[in-house]
């Protein structure tokens, strides 16, 4: 390539990457405004709830724990770290309520926290792979890691194949994430917001379970693990149960309910830096599933 055609196709290639960047940020601009107007109440009262949770879905959150410190991190452990986890009765438990409502996930993510830093992460894998096998042959099986260190690793490797993976691949703890810290309730801006609207995590994730019973999202149970509301639902909730008692308490709270970009600096908002200093002296007792 010559001189002069290197020089036009540099020039093309910032026009191009220019233009894309003009769409992004257009279609950010655009999809925030609609969705600023859809959360407001008078709006919600016309059209109802923008989204309802999954009922095929579920996130299995099995520990609190974490090899990683990450902003913005969407169970805050980077400001804490529990060290809670699922027990195997709790695991048992979960199995027997979804087969005696004849329930077959289409979907089960076992994450955390790191949860191949579970003393009986093996086990619990065992147990998912026999109700599979039994029971739901469909089911979608995924353990989610950050892929980060030896330990980790190790027990990667002796994951059943037919556990899906996802590995993020982290090499530290610096990361872009949503501000997850960062509560809508905290801006005069969302005054008028319904929030029983929830966001897209109600279906493209689905309810979770964690040590405390069964909440709306993932996001919504390490809420409340710093909060102690103590909202999680012991007994599994059928498809007429679509959460909005949970859904109208967390999403105030969730930075996610807001249309925000993703970051590398922690950002944390007045409710949750008054909650993480209340979690640092005395820690909320949450009743167990």
């Amino acid at each position: 390539m010559d001189k002069k055609s290197r020089k036009k196709y540099k020039k093309n290639r910032f026009l191009q990457r220019l233009y894309l960047f003009s769409i992004n940020k257009y279609n950010l601009i655009y999809k925030g405004f609609c969705r600023f107007i859809r959360i407001q109440k008078p709006i919600t009262k016309i059209l109802g709830p923008q989204f309802k949770r999954s009922n095929e879905i579920i996130d299995l959150d099995i520990i609190y724990k974490c090899n990683l410190r990450c902003k913005n991190c969407n169970r805050s452990l980077g400001q804490i770290q529990s060290h809670e986890l699922m027990n195997i009765k709790q695991i048992k438990k979960f199995i027997k309520e979804s087969q005696n409502h004849n329930i077959k996930w289409k979907w089960i993510k076992i994450v955390g926290g790191e949860p191949t830093l579970h003393p009986k992460i093996l086990k619990i894998l065992d147990l998912l792979l026999e109700y599979k096998k039994n029971y739901s042959f469909n089911t979608k099986l995924t353990l989610v890691t950050n892929g980060f260190g030896k330990k980790v690793n190790e027990v990667l490797s002796k994951i059943p194949k037919e556990i899906e993976i996802r590995n993020s691949y982290k090499k530290s703890s610096f990361h872009l994430f949503t501000p997850f810290n960062d509560a809508p309730k905290d801006y005069k801006k969302y005054k008028f917001a319904d929030y029983s609207n929830g966001c897209d995590l109600l279906y493209k994730c689905g309810m979770a379970l964690n040590p405390y019973g069964y909440y709306s999202c993932a996001h919504a149970a390490g809420i409340d693990q710093i909060f102690g509301f103590d909202l999680g639902k012991k007994k599994l909730p059928l498809n007429k149960d679509i959460m909005i008692d949970q859904i109208k308490v967390f999403c105030k709270l969730c930075g996610y309910f807001k249309p925000a970009k993703r970051i590398y600096k922690q950002k944390t908002s007045n409710s949750w830096k008054i909650a993480f200093e209340k979690y640092k002296k005395k820690k909320p007792k949450l009743s167990l599933y």
